[in-house]
């Protein structure tokens, strides 16, 4: 039989005993537990205990496999979704490429946002049953990609529907430069890229999508405008409990009736289809994906 100390000391080290291994031990009930890694960059949020050590203990989590480089993680913010405290802790540059479902993305997390916990939703089409019943679709001959970025959806819109034109609209210059390079990355044909302002582009699609956190409902109204007949609009954004009477966050498996008119009084003549929750958005508040079709 082995002894306790022996079998202790014979287990794998996870990855955060690795780190607080390499620091001083009063650090290690401030270390944080954990953290994301996109590609060659890890993404960390520091409490104040740390501030003054941030960076070495940027240079012991830059020990963990793959990382090259450490950033505070950022806050996104104004309409061109940029990320602020984006600041880098170890390494010289937050460039990185991220892999998912079968495509390759390149970006400059100091300049441009990534979410981290939208992995199933970016497959779309491709994605869990939820999701993908959320953006079904017999075969759309045009897609409308509002707030594109650098081609969270669009990319895995013009995969999942080789046959389709994806018109990927993205108003912010350094995301849509990144977004150019993406589609060529990943050699697909039928994606065009526009930079503008999504209000301002006038292109009739089977499916448009407000791929945007902040009030986007102040764009449906332009979103139905470009609709085909038989189509749809695939709407996300943050929605706080306490304004639409949601008690719990399983109750936004149903749509409140307050929302629905909301949304159905911005886009006259379509109607609520579907609503699924993407994920938790700050306190009491859920970040929503919704269907709109016509009445």
């Amino acid at each position: 039989m082995i002894p306790a100390t022996a079998s202790r000391s014979l287990r794998r080290e996870t990855p955060f005993e690795q780190v607080a291994a390499r620091l001083p031990d009063w650090m290690r009930p401030h270390l944080p537990r954990k953290w994301v890694q996109l590609g060659r960059v890890l993404l960390l949020r520091l409490p104040p205990e740390l501030e003054e050590e941030r960076q070495a203990v940027a240079a012991a989590y830059a020990t963990l496999p793959g990382v090259e480089a450490v950033m505070r993680r950022p806050r996104i913010g104004g309409e061109l979704r940029q990320p602020r405290l984006s600041q880098l802790l170890f390494g010289s540059s937050a460039k990185t490429e991220v892999r998912e479902h079968g495509l390759r993305y390149r970006l400059d997390l100091q300049r441009v946002m990534w979410a981290p916990g939208n992995v199933g939703w970016r497959a779309g089409p491709r994605g869990p049953a939820a999701v993908a019943a959320l953006y079904a679709h017999p075969g759309p001959r045009a897609i409308l990609d509002c707030f594109a970025g650098v081609g969270y959806f669009a990319l895995q819109f013009a995969r999942h529907w080789p046959e389709s034109q994806v018109i990927a609209v993205e108003k912010n210059p350094v995301a849509a430069g990144y977004l150019r390079r993406n589609v060529g990355l990943n050699g697909l044909a039928n994606v065009e890229v526009i930079e503008n302002d999504c209000r301002d582009i006038t292109r009739e699609a089977d499916i448009v999508h407000l791929g945007y956190i902040g009030d986007t409902v102040r764009f449906l109204s332009h979103a139905a405008s470009q609709l085909r007949d038989g189509g749809a609009i695939i709407l996300h954004d943050a929605f706080r409990r306490a304004d639409y009477g949601v008690q719990q966050s399983r109750d936004w498996a149903v749509v409140p009736e307050r929302l629905r008119r909301e949304l159905e009084r911005a886009a006259p003549g379509l109607r609520v289809a579907r609503v699924a929750r993407v994920k938790g958005y700050g306190p009491a508040t859920a970040h929503l994906a919704i269907r709109l079709e016509a009445a």
